[in-house]
């Protein structure tokens, strides 16, 4: 193997093996076509397929049915602190293309066993414990996920008793992220995998992350920061192969959705009485902790009234009953009696949590397709720098809108064996913008003539 990269994409299979139902073993390595890894930082487990050329009718012989599970190891030279070592379950074949009398080319699908046994088992339990240490719990629980995968968890603040009331594992650990508050005050947390291992951690601790890749669109940024136009390893990294604007601000799912204004009506049940809290884009966007400094949106009022885009929290309404001093969970009491217990968090974090999330999947976003390598995993950040178009613009020939840091929302490994080459194809997004939007007169909404009332008959 060897210990240096000699181009941009290059990479090693060590092992692909099929441990059938029947007890037999069966070595692919050498027969892989492709194979392909999807992660997703809104997904709890990994997927993906390999296709494989058979002339032995390993389906008949093997036999392959979709009941296996299969051990892959794989990696990128000089990174093998990254190389991909893991075992997922074949859930299903795929196609099945015969390309002579003996042979034919066949896809298998997979999944990570967590998936699988999430599916399987239900979680019955009441648990007193931080919520990171109950998420550890269940995730390494031997009745339940029992995982060794490797475990990336931010530690959460407060004592939280909770029942899981016969629900499946993923299911408890993603209402549980919903409430979690972690020991910085940070919220926001989601639960996911990559080829790295199983993460909990919260958005402010993506978002704070330094960027594991910087790629650069076209020339501009590139040349001048190397100052010649040879091909090498590391700029071939840095150029993606090719590069789309795959989604803008939608103002009417972002409205309806609640990113832009909502708000929530809390009910406590211990004192009878009710408060309202309040989302606003604009007025909470300095307290929330973003990848840059300015909102995607102007706040340019839209009406003689002077609302702007966010006064109007009527757009999504939520309800949500608590037991609550204002301190502590009422509901519960310890073995002294005493009120111990931190309260839930829901509504502390709700609707920025939503406005958050809405953001990411519903925001900026930018399909990459890019030379791969094993360091390159969502749930982490990047730098992206685009060009003005037709190079029009001020500064450097930048485009100061599109151009920043941004997170991997999703992404493909790509493993092509005939070519030796790994690609990815990643899903970056953010949620604002290096400069703030110029205001340059009123933006309130035009109206045509004034139209007459026809009574139909």
């Amino acid at each position: 193997m060897e210990t240096d990269i000699q181009y941009a994409g290059e990479f090693f299979l060590k092992e692909v093996k099929i441990f059938t139902s029947s007890g037999k073993i069966l070595d692919l390595t050498n027969m892989i076509q492709g194979i392909e890894i999807w992660e997703d930082i809104f997904s709890t487990a990994l997927s993906g397929n390999i296709v494989f050329a058979d002339v032995s009718n390993l389906t008949k012989n093997g036999p392959i049915i979709g009941q296996e599970h299969m051990s892959l190891k794989l990696g990128t030279p000089g990174m093998e602190d990254f190389d991909i070592d893991a075992v997922f379950i074949i859930n299903k074949i795929g196609l099945k293309q015969s390309v002579s009398i003996n042979a034919e080319i066949i896809t298998l699908s997979f999944i990570s066993p967590e998936l699988m046994k999430d599916n399987r088992t239900r979680v019955s339990k009441s648990y007193t414990d931080t919520i990171s240490n109950i998420v550890t719990d269940v995730i390494r629980d031997k009745r339940y996920l029992n995982s060794t995968k490797r475990l990336f968890i931010e530690e959460t603040a407060g004592i939280r008793k909770v029942i899981s009331p016969n629900n499946h594992p993923f299911k408890f650990l993603t209402t549980l992220a919903t409430e979690a508050i972690s020991n910085s005050g940070s919220q926001n947390f989601v639960l996911f995998e990559n080829t790295r291992g199983i993460h909990f951690k919260s958005m402010d601790k993506i978002l704070n992350s330094d960027t594991i890749g910087d790629y650069y669109i076209g020339d501009v940024g590139l040349n001048a920061k190397y100052n010649n136009k040879v091909r090498d390893v590391e700029k071939d990294f840095q150029r993606p192969l090719s590069a789309t604007i795959s989604q803008n601000n939608d103002l009417l799912l972002n409205t309806m959705g609640g990113m832009l204004s909502s708000k929530i009506i809390k009910y406590n049940i211990y004192n009878k009485t009710y408060e309202t809290s309040h989302h606003n884009y604009f007025e909470d966007f300095e307290g929330n902790n973003t990848i840059d400094s300015n909102p995607v949106y102007s706040d340019n009022p839209i009406d003689v009234d002077g609302n702007n885009i966010s006064s109007f929290s009527d757009a999504r309404i939520h309800l949500h009953p608590v037991n609550s001093n204002g301190v502590n969970d009422i509901l519960h009491t310890n073995e002294t009696s005493s009120y111990s217990y931190a309260p839930i968090g829901t509504t502390k974090n709700f609707l920025q949590r939503q406005s958050k999330f809405l953001e990411l999947s519903a925001g900026i976003s930018v399909t990459l397709q890019v030379n791969g390598n094993n360091t390159i995993a969502c749930g982490e950040t990047v730098y992206v720098q685009f060009p003005t178009v037709g190079g029009y613009g001020e500064g450097d020939g930048i485009d100061e809108y599109y151009t920043g840091k941004y997170i991997i929302n999703k992404l493909k490994h790509q493993f092509d064996l005939p070519n030796k080459r790994h690609t990815i194809q990643l899903t970056v997004s953010k949620d604002s913008i290096s400069t703030k939007i110029s205001v340059e007169g009123e933006s309130i909404e035009p109206f045509g003539g004034s139209g007459d009332k026809i009574n139909v008959t």
